[in-house]
């Protein structure tokens, strides 16, 4: 008996000298930096987004006529419009055209791919954006009309690449300023031909 149990207590320990020892915990997974976030695509449609189609928008000038007709200072229109908030809409395949305040002034006219508009307040035009401005062409990748808040006339900016192309001259710039209710322009690092004289005819 007393043999029995000498054995009993080696044949243990030999069995736990062979086993494996215990894994040692996971070391905890460490947290990723926070990668930055993609800004929102202002023309993301949900599922549940209002879409309507040849539908026109417009912003008025902030003083009217009483009882006098009037044209609106801003008006777009588009083949397909999607409700983004309150008086907010994205849009595609549109022509919009900014009104002259007055008779015999020729209007400016918009064509782009999509953009967004926000009632009373602006208006983004983007992709392939073309504008006529009497004889002058521009070509752009983005417009922006404004309706400043003081009732002053409505301005339209880009600070992009713009090309102009007229019979009398052929520029490049990097940023535009127009103000249609005075016909100005003004263009910032501007490159190009100017032509006077006979030639410009």
């Amino acid at each position: 008996m007393s043999r029995r149990h000498l054995v009993l207590p080696l044949v243990l320990a030999a069995v736990a000298g062979c086993s494996r020892p215990a894994a040692p915990p996971a070391a905890p997974e460490t947290p990723a930096p926070n990668a930055p976030q993609a800004a929102a695509d202002p023309y993301a449609q949900p599922d549940s987004a209002l879409q309507m189609s040849e539908i026109n928008l417009y912003m008025h000038r902030s003083k009217q006529m009483e009882g006098v007709a009037q044209k609106p200072e801003f008006w777009v229109h588009a083949t397909a419009f999607t409700m983004q908030g309150q008086n907010a809409y994205a849009f595609q395949n549109a022509r919009a055209v900014v009104y002259s305040d007055e008779e015999g002034r020729e209007d400016v006219v918009i064509d782009a791919m999509r953009g967004t508009f926000e009632q009373d307040r602006r208006a983004v035009l983007q992709d392939d954006v073309r504008v006529k401005a009497g004889t002058l062409l521009l070509n752009l990748s983005d417009i922006t009309w404004e309706k400043p808040e003081d009732g002053s006339p409505g301005v339209a900016r880009s600070d992009n690449h713009v090309t102009i192309n007229d019979p009398s001259l052929q520029l490049e710039a990097a940023s535009l300023r127009l103000y249609p209710d005075s016909k100005l322009f003004e263009l910032t690092a501007v490159t190009g031909t100017v032509r006077f004289g006979k030639d410009s005819l």
